[in-house]
């Protein structure tokens, strides 16, 4: 099991866990097939000169060290020649077949719960305005980290991550919802959060439901 010590945004990497998230080869042994060739290139782009060249373990080594990083947000696939269980959504297709809509719309609705929950937890009123990029991490299901623009009442936009596990492909649970970290300057939405004061009870001057035993 998970150490209950670490904090949900951060890569569980004990393959002893189901929620682990490590990135794996899909294909182990012999060459891609063209179709695969294909898809990596759409992944990568296409190799020249000045590509980099690591081996395999090298490649499955530094794709982890990202994945771990940026927790999952922020991986530069333009360095891999393998293909990984962990790879970027193509946002006007459909990354399954189970998914009856582009992931753009599919992650633009996990999204707006995602921020409907941030909402709700933090006091503001972000409103969804697009996704940005989605990562993808296919195990037991799906694990979605979706990055997306949210703007606040005075229309400025922020970023946001959101993590989304997709539990064999049935169940949708919501990991967490943040800011994108590193952004500069000062939510406008936090200096018009309302923080509530505790009741107190006018005729008694102490808190509704406390009562104080007098010897």
């Amino acid at each position: 099991m998970a150490s209950s010590s670490r904090v949900d945004y951060e890569i569980n990497s004990d393959p002893f866990d189901p929620e682990c998230v490590i990135a794996s080869f899909n294909a182990l042994l012999g060459e891609l097939t063209e179709k695969e060739k294909l898809l990596l290139e759409r992944i990568r782009g296409k190799e020249d000169n000045t590509s980099p060249k690591y081996t395999d373990q090298e490649e499955r080594d530094l794709i982890n060290k990202q994945i771990r990083k940026s927790q999952g947000f922020d991986v530069d696939f333009s360095k891999f020649r393998c293909l990984f269980d962990f790879y970027p959504s193509f946002l006007d297709e459909r990354h399954s077949t189970l998914i009856r809509e582009t992931d753009r719309r599919f992650f633009g609705r996990l999204a707006q719960e995602s921020i409907a929950g941030y909402n709700t937890r933090e006091g503001t009123s972000f409103k969804f305005v697009e996704v940005d990029k989605a990562n993808l991490y296919r195990n037991r299901g799906y694990t979605y980290f979706i990055t997306f623009v949210a703007k606040d009442s005075c229309d400025q936009t922020r970023v946001f991550q959101a993590k989304v596990c997709n539990v064999f492909c049935r169940e949708i649970e919501h990991s967490f919802c943040r800011l994108k970290p590193g952004q500069k300057g000062e939510c406008d939405e936090d200096s018009k959060r309302v923080v509530k004061k505790p009741r107190y009870n006018t005729r008694s001057n102490k808190r509704l439901g406390v009562t104080m035993n007098v010897s």
